[in-house]
């Protein structure tokens, strides 16, 4: 940012904290460059202890992931969970207990992640993110070269630990 937000007048660097931030002589806004993305994610188990992961479309395409996306202004994380869950899987919830929160640094992003149980039937919805569902167990292992990212081989790795 090179302009006060509150008032325009042109930032200028200094130095609090041993941090380089920007400050408005003006008003005396600052800057502390410290936004990050917030991702609210879902770790759905069904009637036999499976966790649903999703296969990315898209530039993305064949990397598999859990459900999730990004919160929208004025959400709530709970409402962005249930939401991206049913964008990306078409499946409603409405009970979710809070789990872990993960981060990644260079990226910026923080994952609030939330755990829920879904009941049988499952029927996935096509939709323009997602190609299909995938069912994961100790039984049934993903392999960490399709992962997304770093951040999904590590709440995978937590989710398969726990799984009996």
């Amino acid at each position: 940012m090179n302009f006060c937000p509150r008032c325009g007048t042109k930032l200028s660097d200094i130095i609090i904290d041993n941090s380089c931030v920007k400050q408005c002589n003006n008003c005396m806004y600052i800057d502390w460059n410290n936004w990050i993305y917030i991702s609210a994610v879902v770790v759905a188990y069904n009637n036999h202890n499976e966790v649903i992961m999703v296969k990315l479309k898209g530039k993305e395409k064949g990397k598999i992931t859990f459900p999730g996306g990004y919160r929208n202004i004025g959400e709530t994380l709970e409402q962005a969970a249930v939401r991206e869950f049913y964008e990306e899987t078409g499946i409603k919830i409405n009970h979710l207990d809070l789990y872990k929160t993960y981060t990644k640094d260079e990226q910026r992003l923080v994952w609030i992640v939330y755990k829920t149980k879904i009941k049988d039937p499952i029927v996935f919805c096509d939709n323009d993110e997602v190609s299909e569902i995938l069912f994961v167990s100790k039984r049934n292992p993903i392999d960490s070269k399709d992962f997304r990212g770093f951040l999904t081989e590590k709440l995978y790795l937590d989710i398969i630990n726990e799984l009996s």
